[in-house]
């Protein structure tokens, strides 16, 4: 089963003028598979570092799995996998040597995973970093945090840069993942391609605020899951 992630009146200030996030209120339950949505600057980026810990609340409340994120409980880290654009790995390093210092930190590691992993992603662990492509890192990312059987999942803006292929395979394990294992999934992404037949809940954030957070079938509204982009774009234009 998956971590909650228990979120009241949370906020987030750069400066005394500059607002990121304000008045945030939502859970997610264990098991969720979340798909969090917004333009540019809407503060989504920042939403998963505060669940992640890499930043301190300036007002509110914020549990992941009952802990404080912020304050570096290790071994609730350990549960938590970690999939973003913004990590760098040294371009000396083959797929091995990422993999194996991955490894280090997560007690579960499980190798079977791993060869399994690699096979879907066509991850070669002799091959250098710094020969590969953006996607290609990222797919040596996935199979890294996705072999330490993880709680909890959190996503931020991997699926641009991963091909057509990547894509579709990245969404189908996470899929199988939550419905399987029950891991709660956190994902912040501008491609709505294929989200609504994956995702539980949808959250839109516009400007710092939730704009709607609800289970996929409230939001929809008995509709097609065709029309799940149209939808999105609707609400963030809509004037508030």
């Amino acid at each position: 089963m998956g971590l909650p992630v228990e979120i009241q009146n949370l906020g987030y200030q750069i400066r005394r003028d500059k607002t990121v996030l304000a008045g945030v209120n939502l859970n997610i339950a264990p098991g969720d598979f979340t798909a969090v949505l917004g333009e540019n600057g809407a503060g989504k980026t920042t939403l998963l570092d505060l669940i992640l810990g890499f930043r301190k609340p300036t007002q509110g409340a914020l549990r992941v799995g009952g802990e404080k994120p912020h304050q570096d409980n290790w071994r609730a880290r350990q549960e938590i996998a970690y999939l973003s654009e913004k990590v760098d790995i040294p371009g000396d390093w083959t797929a091995g040597d990422f993999l194996k210092f991955n490894e280090y930190f997560y007690n579960r590691y499980n190798h079977d995973l791993e060869a399994k992993y690699r096979r879907v992603f066509q991850v070669n662990r002799a091959d250098r970093l710094g020969n590969m492509s953006a996607g290609e890192i990222r797919r040596v990312q996935i199979v890294g945090a996705l072999s330490i059987e993880p709680k909890l999942i959190v996503v931020d803006e991997i699926t641009a840069v991963l091909d057509i292929v990547g894509r579709r395979h990245f969404m189908s394990l996470l899929r199988d993942l939550n419905r399987e294992t029950r891991c709660t999934i956190v994902l912040a992404t501008n491609i709505l391609e294929d989200l609504a037949n994956n995702v539980t809940h949808v959250m839109l954030l516009r400007k710092g605020a939730v704009r709607a957070f609800e289970p996929l079938g409230a939001f929809l509204g008995g509709a097609s899951p065709d029309v799940f982009s149209q939808k999105v774009a609707d609400l963030l234009e809509e004037t508030p």
